[in-house]
């Protein structure tokens, strides 16, 4: 399995996909914080960089190939099946939100969001159990706040795009959400369901309606790992997003338009120490 993940390496040259090994993700990446306790493999939307200079768009490090694990039998092609179902799911659940806030049906698809061109992102992530489970991990577990020096098996955060599907392991609790009222819960795994966060763009287009959904994953489970499979449905590349004029309510809109590639980058470039 060893050579499996250093065939896989995630780095600058492979477009920020493949084999994340544990310790080199800070999720919180202002200065000072510890860095994250999870390994993982990161899969998005495969562009062609030709293609996209030829279609006149402009260049993205992150354009490029995914690292298929091909040397394991039968996962990759679960993996695809997994993102095909996960993207007509994730579209439905935008029509179905679209309609709920008085938008027509289709508003979140097409050059928008539409499945054929989401700039979606995969992860199979492995959460071993934290190093070390001292006061402060156990506070943070109970709800607490923690600062900059404490290791967390995924740091506090919002996601990037629209919707993430959170496919849990059903025997580990460890992934926390804060709620309107401030306080971190957590969002145990229930038998036949994802957890659904909202991400920063979705608070965009609805001019802040959804809010975005600030979480984090603590594993202080002894001797007990955590997998996860999120799905993270995003928008086009080259999409320019702003809240949707009809949830403005005649007001000036909260947010300005920002073009979700641009956005996706500045994220993705500060999240690894390489």
């Amino acid at each position: 399995m060893a050579e499996v993940k250093a065939s896989l390496l995630l780095s600058p040259a492979s477009h920020y996909r493949g084999y994340q090994p544990l310790g080199i993700n800070v999720t919180r990446h202002e200065s000072g914080f510890v860095q994250d306790w999870h390994e993982a493999l990161d899969l998005f939307r495969e562009e062609d960089a030709a293609a996209v200079k030829a279609a006149g768009r402009p260049p993205s490090v992150l354009h490029g190939p995914n690292l298929w694990p091909d040397q394991l039998p039968g996962f990759s092609t679960a993996l695809r099946a997994y993102i095909d179902a996960c993207l007509t799911l994730g579209e439905q659940l935008l029509r179905g939100i679209a309609l709920g806030v008085g938008l027509p049906e289709a508003y979140f698809g097409g050059q928008l969001a539409g499945p054929a061109g989401s700039y979606w992102v995969a992860r199979v992530i492995h959460y071993p159990p934290l190093q070390q489970v001292g006061q402060q991990q156990a506070a943070a577990a109970a709800g607490g706040e923690v600062g900059r020096e404490v290791q967390l098996s995924c740091g506090e955060h919002c996601d990037y795009g629209l919707l993430t599907l959170v496919n849990q392991d059903p025997h580990v609790t460890a992934l926390q959400v804060k709620n309107a009222s401030g306080q971190w819960v957590d969002a145990p795994p229930l038998p036949g369901t994802f957890v659904c966060n909202i991400g920063d763009m979705f608070q965009v287009l609805t001019n802040g309606m959804y809010k975005a959904t600030l979480h984090r994953v603590l594993n202080t489970a002894r001797g007990t790992p955590r997998m996860s499979a999120p799905f993270f449905y995003e928008p086009c590349f080259e999409a320019v997003l702003a809240p949707a004029p009809q949830l403005c309510r005649g007001q000036p809109p909260l947010f300005q338009p920002i073009r979700y590639g641009s956005h996706l980058e500045s994220k993705v470039l500060s999240n690894f120490e390489l």
